[in-house]
C-alpha cells in the first residue's frame, strides 16, 4: 500500500449500504454525508479504503489522514492551479466563487481544504459539491441576486451530475474535520494556493 495514492472523498450517507459495507467512513456533523478515503493508482479502477486497512493504518501510520489531504493539495497537473474556474462580480471587484473541477476528478474533496479557504475568504464562505468531480467555494460577500444565481447554478449541476452529491449550498461547519488533518505539510505550496485565490481580487 502506497499512502501517496490515498485521497479523502465525501459521499452521501445513503451510499454507505450493504453494497458498500467494505468502505470505511468518518462521521460528519451533517449526517447526510460521510467522509471516506479512496485509493487512486494510475489507470487502475478507484478502490475504497476498507475498515481493515483503516484500522491498520491507524496503528502503523499515526497521522496518515493528514498525508491524504496533502496528497489532495498536490494532486494537480503541471498546467493547473488549485482551482479551475472563478466568477467575479459585474464590476470586477468582488470574487463570487471559485470552482474545483480538477483533472484528478476529486474537485468536491477540495472544498474541505479549510486551512487555505479560511484565509482566502476572510469573511466566510459556503461550499457546494454537486458532483464528485466538482466543488465550489462561494464567498459570503455577495449580493442576494448573486447568491440566488449561484444556488440555481449548483442545483442545475446537481441535476445533471454523473455522480451526484448535493444540490444545495452548505456551511463549512457541516463538514468540520480535525484541524491536524488539514494542516499543510508544505507551507510554501499552501501559501501559493491561498495567494492564487486572493490574487483574483487584485485583478
Amino acid at each position: 500500500m502506497n499512502l501517496d495514492n490515498i485521497f479523502p472523498l465525501i459521499v452521501p450517507t445513503s451510499f454507505y449500504t450493504e453494497r458498500t459495507k467494505k468502505m470505511c467512513h468518518y462521521v460528519l456533523a451533517n449526517k447526510a454525508f460521510v467522509l471516506t478515503w479512496v485509493i487512486i493508482d494510475g489507470e487502475e479502477p478507484l478502490e475504497y479504503v476498507t475498515p481493515y486497512l483503516y484500522k491498520t493504518m491507524g496503528r502503523r501510520m499515526p497521522g496518515w489522514e493528514t498525508q491524504t489531504f496533502e496528497n489532495l493539495r498536490l494532486s494537480i497537473n503541471e498546467n493547473e492551479i488549485s482551482f479551475t474556474q472563478h466568477k467575479m462580480s459585474s464590476d470586477g471587484k468582488r470574487l463570487i466563487f471559485i470552482v474545483f473541477l480538477n483533472a484528478d476528478g476529486l474537485g468536491s474533496s477540495r472544498v474541505l481544504l479549510s486551512h487555505e479557504l479560511d484565509i482566502a475568504f476572510p469573511n466566510g464562505y459556503y461550499i457546494a459539491l454537486p458532483d464528485k468531480t466538482c466543488g465550489l467555494a462561494i464567498s459570503k460577500d455577495i449580493t442576494k441576486k448573486e447568491l440566488a444565481e449561484t444556488t440555481k447554478m449548483v442545483q442545475n449541476a446537481y441535476k445533471n451530475a454523473t455522480t451526484a452529491i448535493s444540490g444545495v449550498l452548505h456551511n463549512i461547519d457541516e463538514f468540520a474535520l480535525p484541524l491536524e488533518w488539514l494542516t499543510p505539510e508544505d507551507d510554501e505550496f499552501s501559501l501559493e494556493m491561498t495567494e492564487e485565490i486572493i490574487g483574483l481580487r487584485r485583478g
